[in-house]
């Protein structure tokens, strides 16, 4: 299925919210048939999710609304304000895992047994696994970090609910396995939120262009005009899917202005083209 990263951040996003909902009206359901307040408690975890997913699709709303005069540029940055904003709500749900994993390690308190809450519980994971790999592709494939953000709440989500059917499914024998993966998982969780908030962060503060970046730019400058001597300066600034870029080529100081105009002209047109990007080029005398 072939769509635009807006089509795709809106599609993970409403899907995302009626899976949870789904899976919260389940769990819920048979958590309070069979008198569980794990169960229902973890349905409640479900459904919070949606509340993420609900941030995917206000972000790309405000992302790809048009350029206004206070905005020149767009808002393409809104994605990226809503992917730390998920990274933020991630690692709040790390620090509840390790509430969580600690109380249960200090309780030394095992869970009945119940083969059909297990079976719930599996099939949630499941559910979720999936749910999140897929919108860890469509992130990975669109460069859209909210939704790999959004991927990784819905992995904890699985991975708690995994937690919840392994401590039920050993019950009393072994009571600190709940807790115990649940710290490691926690810490997991916390790496990944903080790893999400600083690469988003780094792009929103406007992070340098990239060795690849500054290759295409020059391969493509001194295969259009053997009249550049140098390029240097190069600066990308990154709104969404628009894309600034600014530069400095150097060129014989007796080259007529007119033609030294000819050229950037030509070199940021072939920029336009090539690489979809917007360029503003500076002339200098070599």
């Amino acid at each position: 299925m072939n769509i635009d990263k807006k089509s795709a951040g809106y599609l993970e996003g409403w899907i995302s919210i009626a899976v949870n909902t789904v899976l919260f009206i389940v769990k819920y359901v048979y958590g309070t048939m069979y008198n569980s307040i794990a169960v229902v408690a973890d349905a409640f975890h479900t459904l919070s999710d949606s509340l993420t997913s609900a941030v995917v699709i206000f972000g790309f709303w405000i992302s790809y609304r048009p350029a206004d005069k206070e905005h020149p540029f767009g808002h393409g940055r809104a994605e990226i304000v809503a992917s730390i904003a998920i990274g933020g709500m991630l690692a709040m749900v790390g620090l509840e895992f390790i509430q969580r994993s600690t109380s249960k390690l200090l309780s030394r308190e095992g869970f009945a047994f119940s083969w059909i809450l297990i079976t719930v519980l599996i099939i949630s994971t499941i559910v979720k696994e999936v749910l999140a790999r897929w919108a860890g592709n469509l992130g990975s494939r669109y460069n859209a970090a909210s939704l790999i953000a959004d991927a990784w709440h819905h992995r904890s989500d699985a991975i708690a609910t995994a937690l919840l059917a392994i401590a039920m499914a050993f019950g009393g024998g072994l009571w600190w396995l709940d807790g115990a993966l649940g710290l490691a998982v926690s810490i997991l969780i916390i790496y990944t939120s903080l790893k999400l908030v600083i690469e988003s962060g780094s792009e929103l503060l406007g992070r340098g262009a990239t060795k690849h970046e500054e290759d295409a730019v020059k391969k493509i400058i001194y295969s259009i005009s053997s009249d550049v001597k140098d390029v240097h300066h190069i600066h990308v600034h990154r709104y969404g899917d628009h894309v600034e870029i600014t530069l400095h080529i150097r060129l014989d100081p007796e080259t007529p202005l007119q033609k030294a105009h000819e050229i950037a002209s030509k070199l940021e047109r072939t920029i336009r083209e090539k690489l979809g990007w917007e360029a503003t080029i500076h002339v200098e005398p070599s």
